[in-house]
């Protein structure tokens, strides 16, 4: 009976020691590196990327809004509509996969810069720019944030 009750012991003994050789240690993984986490700690509005234009340039960003402007297929004007707060930032998207049509709404993903010159810009993009859109675009976008987008979404049709 003795040697029974040691035999089985032993074998508890050995199961739990191959339970711990299987078992795997569980690794928290920190919010901001979970998937669904993620898109929201980079969701930015418009007026985000006016008033922190220094903190977000260079910053990857994730920011929902309507296509208010078509210049060409790598540039529009991106605008949120919320209650005393009507931002709008240019998007210069280096893959334009998806057509870009006024008063539809788009997820832009992108990186936070700096209006250049158009020549700056044509390294990267092909513009289809003349001289007078050029022109006021520069007039109006110098010295302000831009979106140098690296997808675009189309969420809703207008």
């Amino acid at each position: 009976m003795v040697l029974r009750k040691m035999m089985g012991l032993g074998l508890v003994m050995v199961l739990l020691s191959a339970c711990s050789i299987f078992h795997e240690e569980e690794v928290a993984i920190p919010p901001e590196e979970t998937v669904g986490e993620t898109a929201i700690d980079n969701a930015s509005t418009l007026g985000d990327v006016s008033e922190n234009r220094e903190e977000l340039t260079g910053e990857m960003i994730t920011v929902d809004g309507k296509v208010d402007e078509v210049i060409d297929s790598s540039t529009f004007k991106l605008v949120q509509e919320e209650p005393l707060l009507d931002k709008q930032v240019l998007v210069m998207n280096a893959n334009p996969d998806t057509p870009i049509i006024e008063d539809n709404w788009v997820r832009v993903t992108g990186e936070v810069g700096r209006f250049v010159s158009k020549e700056e810009l044509e390294k990267d993009y092909d513009l289809t720019w003349d001289l007078d859109v050029e022109q006021s675009l520069e007039a109006e976008y110098e010295n302000k944030p831009i979106i140098l987008a690296e997808s675009v979404e189309l969420l809703a049709v207008d």
